[in-house]
């Protein structure tokens, strides 16, 4: 093809635009590179990407499948903490974490007693929240966290404490066996401390270690009983007052938004050498002063093997049932808690809440074959019925409206002592971990309103 002149002036035209497009396409490139060299010596002001984390999720469906990691305690639910705790010889310093703590109050709730140590106590506790229950109960033994004097071990409470305070549950704290070191040399039982404020030392030192995130301390536990209270000398409610005085003015001397619950005496219908009747001791305890060194009175309402509706002497009894456990009024509910306010109300304490740091009914169904000795009446109950004994305990609580926070014991002692241990028949889960009717009802009622 022939080129002619104005083709030429327009393939020329056509190749300086070419030209200038390459140009520009070269130089914008050139300066792509001075300036992205230019910005690789500045600082990043962003905020950098972070890595990838895994984050374990706990199912609340866990009805008959194991968790994923709990493994059972090395010994029973109250074992020591492991020898490989350092000796936290860790000073007590004022609790960082909540400047101004609130308290919960003491009126009624929800609550259950648990067991922690050597378990995967963030599972644990998402199934007490799973069950909508708003507190949780742990034991402390005192000999077990200060070996020595001013030697504590606070690993093993500082884990369980974070667990629970991170899944929003509020927190109880019964403190109770004097180590041997305090003792003055009488060891035959478990018993109180020779010297009361060295119980004063230690509880302070937990209360302003954890103000804010443990609500509540209860000072010892079945105080009533000489395996509990064992001195050498007789049973005294007095001397009970006088240990509870001591913790009570030292808790809140670190932490004053902590409440201080009184011992729960264990229910018995009689008194002798090895054990005073509730009823009794608990006037000993109000003639002592007790309503002035405690935010609500402790109380153990037992059922054995009869409905929490039942007051003593029954109106009947099923045929077959353990007669022995019906013929006191230490073996009803509502004869402990309607005893209890009673002897509140003659000493003019009428405003101050019963909290039922301990109650249940034990079941060995689809638990173990026979019943711990002593506790034949676990055999009486079946599954269902223990279930709806709680839920029906749990109503009469709330309605009577001197009832404060309601700990149904206990949640996972079988899974952690083993089936055979005397406490798993009071248990909400079976030893594999899966749920007991207890459990699952009592989240129903929670969730659908009939326990509101």
């Amino acid at each position: 093809m022939s080129t002619t002149p104005q083709n030429r002036m327009t393939l020329n035209r056509a190749g300086c635009a070419a030209l200038a497009i390459a140009s520009v396409l070269i130089l914008g490139l050139a300066a792509g590179f001075v300036v992205s060299n230019i910005l690789g010596f500045m600082p990043l002001t962003g905020r950098p990407e972070a890595s990838p984390t895994t984050v374990s999720m706990v199912t609340p469906e866990a009805t008959t499948a194991a968790p994923h990691t709990p493994t059972a305690p090395e010994s029973s639910p109250t074992s020591s903490p492991s020898a490989e705790t350092p000796p936290a010889d860790t000073p007590v310093g004022p609790a960082g974490q909540t400047p101004s703590p609130s308290s919960p109050g003491t009126g009624f709730d929800y609550g259950v007693q648990v067991h922690l140590f050597h378990l995967d106590a963030g599972y644990v506790s998402q199934l007490v929240n799973n069950m909508q229950f708003r507190w949780v109960k742990h034991q402390i033994e005192w000999k077990e966290f200060e070996p020595s004097k001013g030697q504590y071990l606070w690993e093993p409470v500082d884990q369980l404490v974070e667990a629970a305070h991170g899944a929003g549950l509020n927190v109880l704290l019964s403190v109770v066996k004097a180590p041997d070191w305090a003792r003055g040399g009488y060891l035959e039982e478990d018993g109180p401390p020779v010297n009361h404020e060295d119980y004063g030392d230690f509880v302070a030192a937990m209360a302003q270690r954890y103000c804010g995130k443990v609500q509540a301390y209860e000072i010892w536990n079945e105080q009533n009983l000489r395996r509990e209270w064992s001195t050498g000398r007789p049973l005294s409610a007095a001397e009970y007052v006088d240990l509870l005085r001591v913790a009570h003015d030292r808790i809140k001397s670190v932490c004053p938004t902590a409440i201080v619950v009184s011992g729960g005496p264990t229910p018995v219908g009689y008194t002798s050498d090895t054990a005073i009747d509730d009823l009794q001791y608990l006037r000993q305890m109000y003639e002592a002063g007790l309503s002035r060194y405690c935010d609500a009175v402790g109380i153990h309402p037992s059922g054995f093997n009869n409905p929490p509706d039942w007051r003593y002497p029954p109106a009947y009894s099923e045929p077959g049932d353990s007669e022995s456990f019906r013929g006191n009024r230490q073996f009803y509910f509502l004869n402990t808690i309607e005893g209890y306010r009673e002897i509140m109300t003659a000493f003019g304490d009428t405003g101050r809440k019963l909290w039922a740091t301990e109650f249940g009914w034990a079941c060995i169904e689809n638990l173990t074959e026979k019943p711990y000795e002593g506790y034949e009446y676990a055999a009486d109950n079946t599954e269902m019925e223990q279930a709806e004994y709680l839920v029906t305990a749990l109503q009469i609580a709330r309605n009577k409206g001197y009832m404060g926070v309601m700990f149904v014991w206990n949640l996972n002692f079988a899974p952690a002592g083993g089936a055979a241990d005397e406490r798993a028949a009071f248990g909400i889960l079976r030893e594999d971990w899966s749920e007991r009717p207890a459990y699952q009802t009592l989240a129903a009622a929670r969730a659908t309103g009939e326990l509101p």
